[in-house]
Parts: C-alpha cells; structure tokens; sequence
C-alpha cells in the first residue's frame, strides 16, 4: 500500500482538494476503484438488489391474498408508480451523478436541515432493511437445510453468512457486484425456466382472466391492500444511482439502469406472477391456499430437480443482501463526508469501498437481525417485522425525492415533467403509506409507524441543532459530487 493510499484509509480527507477560506468545508472523499462498473454490472447489482426469486416466494402469496388471480393488474400499477419516482431520480442523477443519490437530491432541493434529517431517516431505515435481509439470509438456509436432514439454529448461518458479506463488499465493488450478478442469473434461469414449463402445460390452458379487472379480489378494496405490498417487491431500484461514483459514464449509464432495471423487473414479476396463477388453473382458492404457490408448483413441475429452486432462493437473498451493502452504505458514505453526519463513516478502504459505511450498517443489522428474530416466534415474523420498519422511511424519502423534483430549479423540463409526474409519483407512494400506518394494524405492527415517528422528530431536531452549530452545512450539501481537476489528478494516482 502506498504511503497516499494508507493516509486515505486513516484520514478520510487526504484526497481533498484545497480550498479558500471562503470556501465551505467539504470531506470530499471519492470512491475511485481501479475498474469501474459497466452499463451491464449496475443493471446487475440492481436487479440483485430487488432479489425476484426473494420477492416471487415472500412477497407474491402475500400480494395472492389481498387481490387473488388479478394479482398482475396490482404488480403493473405498482411498476407505474415506481417508474415515476425513477424519473424523478433520474432527472437530478443525469445532472449530478453521486454516491448520495437520493439524500443529496433531497439536500439541493430542501436545504441543510431537511437534507440533514433525510439522511438520518434513511440510514435508519436501510439498517432495518439490512437486518431482514441478513435474517432472511440465515432462516432460509436453515430451513432448507433442514429439508436435508442438517438442523441448524437460523442464528448461526445469520451471523456466519452475514460477516462473510460483509467481508465481500468491503474488497472491492467489482467483485461485489460479479458474486451478485452470478447469483441473480442462477435465480432467473430456475424461475424463468419453472414459469416456462408451466405455460407450456397448464392445467386448465391459458386465459385473459389475471388481467381483467373484475378478477381483482375486492375490487379497489383488494387493490389498496395489495399495492404496497407490489411496491415493495421494487424495493432497491435506486441501487445503480447510488453507485454513480464508481460507474462508467454515470450521466448516461444511471438512467438507464435505472429505468431498464424497473422495465425488466416490472415484465419478469408479470410473467411469474401470470405462470404460477395458470399454474393453478385459474382458481382463486386453490391459488391462495398455497404458502409458497411458486415452490409448490416447483414440487410439482420438476419433480426430483425442486432443489434448484431451493438454490435460486438461497442465491437470490446473497445476491441482494450484497447489493444492498453496497447500495445503502454509499449513501451513508456521502452524508458522513458532506458532514451532515460523523465524519468517521467516510472511511475508505484500500480497495476504494466505504468501509465505515459498510460496516455500520452490516454490524447493526446482524445484531437487530437476532433481537427480532428472538423476539417473534419465528425468523419469519422478524423478516416481517424488520422490512415493515425499514421499507417506511424508504417511501418517505421516495415522496420527498418526487417533491424536490418540483421544487430545485430545472428549466430545461417541462409542465409534465415537472409538476404531473412528480404529483403522480407523492400520490402513488402515499397509498403504500397509508396502508402500513393506518389505524386498527394489529400489535405490535401498530406500533412502527409510531417507532418511524420518533425517528423522524429526533432527525429534524438534530440537524436542526447540526446546521445551528455550522452555518456552512447547507452549502455543503451536494458539494462532494462535483469532482475538481485537482480531485481527478490526486485520485487517478491510486
């Protein structure tokens, strides 16, 4: 390691440019690894984030109960939706591509004290996030290995498994992102492959009925209840804009893996969703019967080979645990060296990885991955418990993306652009709001919307206090994305 190289990694601000004392402080660390992403590997990274084979077995027979064969109706207004805040994301990421996304958005829109709050709000919720993702990671290996006569406590690969990725995204992005993208493709093989097989042989043939609206389980009723459950199976598609820093040409290539990711993902739930309803011919009580629809007709399709969807399933959740290490911790990474938040998680590792970050959210989140899951009575219920809390403070920021959209100034976009679009997508997520926070939820579900409450008081106090302290906050919010030639020269050095 090179005397710079060791200097990055203990002082986050030795790659800083020089500035005038007029010029507001700024921990303007980039992440600068030596091969860069591609076009294809943030396509990859975010489609292993969203984790199909995860949301197809978790997330589809929850989505069958509340709207039954007209489920795929549900799943393409929830892809409306998200394709609207993909635009708004989109609009400022084509301009100012950064490890930020979303919060630094917010931030240039709203000011130091809202950008400030964001980022707390964020980061909280990406830890419950991670923690259902590390939970899930450990239940569903024990579950499946139990299935082979190997009882485990759902404890023990949670930990194991957790620490190992941790240990793989703080080598290096590249590396990563290929274990993801390996593991998103052995998943799509196996369900594309299941679905296939399925609509080649359906028992009682094929049929219109999933998308007739009539087939909607109680009707706009089954549709409210159905829909934030749809949007959080997009939950993850903001992941390329996250890694800007470390993708080629992100100005162009963000978008686009960020709108292909959704049209991708939105065709691949459609079909699965279509084959696993023809796969019960149709029948509504059959269909909503099955625990797990997807494995049943696995079980019954392949026979001896049903273990490959064991497979996809453990793949799917490595590849998106991996993915959202990498996608929330650069988030978090940014905030800490803007400022708006301790600056010892700006920490860069040798290998260019934000290493404070990662290893925040990786620690907090095995350790709240164990408190819910002992506190429920299964792993399950604490992968419920902890996505419920955690998908919350994802959809205000979703909101507030929309809104700043409306509010930052952008000439070259038009009414639509704008204002419609924006308003659209604030409307689209507060219907999933709603749903999760509304009155008569059962304990301790209840609760959580109170738990987000509290989260979001103490973030606006503190960065209310933050920018009372230092004046010179505000306008540093955003100010990391804009790499100088002093930058550039110092970091291509590495």
């Amino acid at each position: 390691m090179s005397s710079l190289e060791k200097e990055t990694v203990s002082n986050p601000r030795a790659l800083e440019p020089r500035r005038s004392l007029t010029e507001p402080e700024s921990t303007a660390v980039k992440l600068s690894p030596k091969r860069k992403l591609t076009l294809v590997d943030a396509i990859g990274s975010t489609l292993a984030q969203m984790a199909p084979a995860a949301a197809i077995y978790y997330g589809l027979p929850v989505i069958f109960l509340a709207t039954g064969i007209g489920s795929p109706l549900t799943l393409l207004l929830s892809a409306v939706a998200i394709i609207i805040v993909g635009l708004s994301l989109t609009r400022f990421s084509a301009k100012h591509p950064s490890s930020g996304s979303l919060i630094k958005y917010i931030g240039m829109s709203f000011g130091g004290v809202t950008g400030t709050a964001s980022s707390i709000v964020f980061i909280a919720g990406t830890v419950f996030l991670a923690a259902s993702a590390f939970i899930e990671l450990g239940g569903w290996t024990a579950d499946s290995l139990a299935l082979y006569g190997i009882h485990i406590h759902w404890a023990i690969p949670t930990v194991v498994l957790g620490v190992l990725i941790w240990g793989l995204t703080i080598i290096g992005i590249d590396r990563s992102t290929k274990i993801a993208s390996i593991a998103l493709i052995i998943e799509v093989l196996v369900l594309l492959g299941v679905s296939v097989y399925i609509l080649l042989d359906p028992p009682n043939g094929l049929s219109a009925k999933p998308f007739v609206p009539s087939s909607v389980t109680d009707g706009l009723a089954g549709v409210g209840l159905g829909f934030p459950l749809a949007i959080y199976l997009f939950i993850g598609f903001e992941n390329s804009a996250a890694l800007a820093e470390e993708t080629q040409n992100p100005k162009r290539n963000v978008k686009r893996a960020v709108l292909v990711s959704i049209a991708i993902m939105t065709v691949f739930y459609l079909l699965v969703s279509y084959a696993v309803i023809a796969g019960f011919g149709n029948n509504n009580e059959e269909l909503v019967k099955s625990s797990n629809p997807f494995m049943t007709l696995a079980d019954r399709y392949l026979g001896d080979f049903s273990f490959l969807a064991v497979i996809a399933g453990f793949t799917s959740i490595v590849g998106m645990t991996i993915a959202c290490l990498n996608g929330f911790s650069r988030i978090a990474f940014n905030s800490a060296r803007e400022g708006l938040i301790t600056v010892k998680l700006s920490a860069v590792s040798k290998w260019q990885t934000p290493a404070g970050a990662l290893s925040l959210l990786s620690g907090l989140g095995i350790v709240f991955a164990l408190l819910f899951g002992f506190a429920g009575d299964t792993w399950v219920t604490g992968f419920g418990y902890l996505g419920t809390i955690g998908t919350i403070p994802l959809l205000l920021i979703y909101a507030l993306l929309n809104i700043a959209v409306i509010v930052y100034p952008n000439e070259e976009l038009n009414v639509f652009q704008r204002y419609v679009l924006p308003v659209l997508g604030v409307i689209s997520i507060a219907l999933p709001i709603w749903a999760m926070i509304q009155p008569g939820q059962p304990k301790p579900v209840s609760y959580f919307p109170w738990v987000i409450f509290a989260i979001v008081l103490i973030s606006l106090a503190y960065a209310w206090f933050r920018v009372k302290r230092d004046p010179s906050l505000p306008a540093r919010v955003g100010a990391a994305a804009e790499p100088t030639g002093e930058y550039e020269a110092k970091a291509s050095s590495i």
